[in-house]
């Protein structure tokens, strides 16, 4: 055996992944290097992963089409009636805020997610049937929210109670929680790069009484398992999608074709997105004072849905795209926005970012990624039906500035955005990300 300062050193097991027993929470933890059976774990992770994001989205968007497509008014459905919208609005406030006050269930936001993950190493939910129909209800009823909140919560509960489960049995798989969380935002975005940023910024921080029976991985060995975790995902997406039509995922806009005057207009779209930023901010921040205004009383806990329904089914009769999540509706947007006037595509993006938050905020639970994309996609061909410039440097600039500016995170907005927009386009995107998230904001606006 080999000596060395301070004691004797153990004999090394020759299966670096298995605990040793005999360990003390004040041994030194070894700095594990990536091994074969580390990626192999990754990619089977990530696999099951994108396979159930992708069977989930699936059901969600069968059900949203059976409602709307099949039974309502919507899009020439069985009913046929014009206020379709205001009806299936509203009671799906009620249907939520009932099955809230019964379950006390809800999706966690995205960024609660990874704080919690991020805090603690780990996350849990309030039964996984109970947390599927939470996660489903806002989305098929129409509610101005993404699914990445919901399907994010509930893929790394299960993946965290996987790893304590291996832990139990003596492996080190203290990492699946944060591998996990990178096959699932990849899978949600359809961008690996997105997965990779966020597993990164959720890796649990170095708290000061570390989990003997684990490895520490530097951070180039954890970049490798997620962008492992990443293409596993993607494989399982492929499979999946070979059966079904699931989400159709993040736009992929075309390039930009701009002259070189027109990029003026850059600092222009920047401003509006700093703008619309402002108006989603303060909307979060006005509907949560008249949230907690109504206090969180069994009578509460219904109404507040059912108020956020009712005036989102108002406006819908009169604007139909601020409803959903915007992933579907973005892509209707690219094919048909010059059927619409400049008017319309503006007021229509502008009501999305109030809206979204209203929603967030008075029981209609999810995300806000796929809203806000849509709102500055709207926005951005609004304006440039009113400036005559290139429509894809204002879709860029406008959709780019605007998620930094309510997210505040430019890096992980470019990884997001990263497959949206051709090469060429990610210099324009990379700078009105940065500009975006820069641009001064209140800070009681930004309080969580």
């Amino acid at each position: 055996m080999e000596r060395r300062a301070g004691g004797p050193r153990r004999q090394r097991d020759a299966r670096p992944y298995v605990a040793d027993a005999g360990r003390k929470p004040a041994d030194v933890i070894d700095a594990a290097t990536v091994t074969i059976g580390m990626v192999i774990l990754a990619l089977v992770v990530g696999f099951v992963i994108g396979a159930a994001v992708w069977t989930v989205l699936t059901l969600s968007n069968f059900l949203i089409s059976l409602l709307w497509s099949g039974v309502g008014g919507m899009h020439d459905g069985v009913l046929g009636i014009a206020w379709f919208p205001l009806v299936i609005c509203t009671l799906g406030g009620l249907v939520i805020g009932i099955w809230t006050r019964l379950t006390h269930n809800a999706p966690q936001p995205l960024e609660v997610v990874l704080a919690e993950y991020k805090q603690t190493g780990n996350y849990k939910v309030d039964g996984v049937g109970k947390s599927v129909v939470s996660f489903l209800l806002p989305l098929v009823f129409g509610g101005s929210v993404g699914p990445e909140a919901g399907l994010t919560g509930l893929i790394t509960a299960g993946c965290c109670w996987i790893r304590d489960q291996l832990k139990s049995a003596g492996l080190r798989a203290g990492a699946v929680g944060e591998v996990t969380i990178a096959a699932s935002l990849s899978a949600i975005f359809g961008t690996p790069l997105a997965g990779i940023i966020a597993g990164a910024e959720s890796a649990p921080d170095n708290r000061a009484d570390p989990d003997p029976d684990d490895y520490t991985f530097r951070r180039s060995a954890k970049l490798v398992l997620y962008l492992s975790a990443a293409v596993g995902a993607f494989c399982g997406i492929a499979l999946i999608s070979r059966f079904a039509a699931g989400s159709s995922g993040l736009p992929r806009f075309d390039a930009i074709a701009a002259e070189p005057y027109e990029y003026v207009w850059f600092i222009v779209c920047v401003l509006v997105a700093y703008v619309l930023a402002l108006v989603f901010l303060l909307s979060r921040t006005a509907f949560r004072a008249f949230s907690e205004r109504m206090g969180d009383g069994d009578v509460a806990t219904i109404v507040k849905p059912v108020i956020a329904g009712l005036v989102m089914g108002a406006i819908a009769m009169a604007f139909p795209y601020v409803l959903f999540a915007g992933e579907t509706q973005t892509h209707e947007l690219m094919g048909n926005w010059g059927t619409f006037s400049a008017l319309v595509l503006i007021l229509t993006g502008v009501l999305k970012v109030a809206i979204t938050p209203m929603c967030l905020e008075m029981g209609w639970h999810g995300g806000n990624f796929f809203p806000t994309i849509f709102a500055g996609a709207a926005v951005g061909y609004g304006l440039a039906a009113v400036t005559g410039a290139d429509p894809m440097l204002m879709v860029t600039t406008t959709v780019t500035a605007l998620v930094a500016g309510t997210t505040r995170k430019p890096l992980l907005t470019v990884g997001i955005l990263v497959l949206c927009f051709p090469l060429d386009g990610m210099i324009v995107s990379g700078l009105a990300a940065v500009i975006g998230a820069a641009l001064p904001v209140p800070k009681r606006l930004l309080r969580d």
